[in-house]
């Protein structure tokens, strides 16, 4: 029986939460990266049956998120010199990890895409879970918490049960909301806010995705030539679906599942739906590498 195992990894000189289940020495690593304000939990409903394929199934916070250091002044997604797909590759580096299955939930998704482009050679697929960036339109109150004076603001007004709210925004049915994410909402959410604002900032502005930041990565998306799976909740309000068919757009070749009764969250919301959607895609993609 598989169980999650919880280490601190030094990566790029953060101290880094890492989550495990599964043999590291058996099937390919499936990696797995949050959104925006998420923490490396947002997967624990997937992880254990992806371990059960033999397969080596790990989540970690990203820096600022969750219990990973903050990580100062960097440009998350640069275009210079970016910093999140540096640190992924740092990160597989530190696990002993030669090329993984990347699957990114929201910007987790900008960040699996990142990713795979900068590291091709080390990416065996690439799942993107309602992810961020591929469309140019951003829920409005992610775009207003860019404006100068948020964080000031949170500091004096906010408070952690608020981050139940925002939680609730990523469901379209709130009652499959586990407690436990919850709770962990109010203990990683709301502590995240100052790095959810600095994250955001690098990509996102008042009217949008950041043109100049989208046209960079969209124009390396030809140095990825893997297997492409987008996963999106029709009834998502964070990203709205109609930003698959912009994915597709992106990566002509990328295989498009939508999920019905669904929000932002899928892996949480329709666990069983999610993985009827991944874990094939995941086998296809093997099969195909080994060919």
């Amino acid at each position: 029986m598989y169980v999650i195992r919880s280490q601190m990894l030094n990566v790029m000189g953060l101290r880094t939460r890492v989550l495990e289940e599964g043999d590291a020495g058996g099937g390919d690593a499936v990696v797995m990266i949050h959104g925006v304000g998420g923490w490396a939990e947002n997967w624990r409903e997937v992880m254990s049956p992806i371990a059960h394929t033999g397969r080596h199934a790990i989540a970690f916070d990203l820096p600022g998120f969750g219990e990973t250091d903050p990580p100062g002044d960097v440009a998350h997604f640069g275009p210079r010199d970016p910093f999140y797909p540096r640190f992924v590759g740092a990160l597989l580096d530190e696990l002993g990890i030669r090329w993984a299955h990347l699957i990114g939930n929201s910007m987790g998704g900008a960040v699996a895409y990142t990713a795979a482009v900068s590291q091709p050679e080390r990416t065996r697929s690439l799942a993107l879970v309602a992810g961020g960036g591929v469309g140019t339109d951003v829920a409005f109150f992610l775009r207003l918490c860019t404006l100068p004076g948020v964080t000031t603001l949170s500091r004096v007004f906010g408070r952690p049960e608020q981050a139940r709210d925002v939680l609730r925004t990523c469901f379209y049915d709130a009652r499959r909301i586990p407690v436990s994410l919850y709770d962990e909402a109010e203990r990683y959410g709301f502590p995240s806010f100052g790095e959810f604002v600095r994250a955001l900032r690098s990509g996102v502005t008042i009217f949008g995705v950041r043109q100049s930041v989208r046209e960079h990565w969209v124009a390396l998306a030809s140095r990825y030539a893997g297997p492409v799976i987008v996963i999106w909740g029709r009834e998502d309000r964070v990203l709205p679906v109609e930003h698959a068919a912009e994915a597709e757009n992106v990566m002509p070749r990328a295989r498009v599942e939508l999920i019905d009764a669904c929000g932002h969250l899928p892996q949480v919301e329709r666990t069983d739906a999610f993985l009827a959607a991944l874990l094939p895609f995941l086998d296809r993609a093997e099969a195909a590498a080994a060919a």
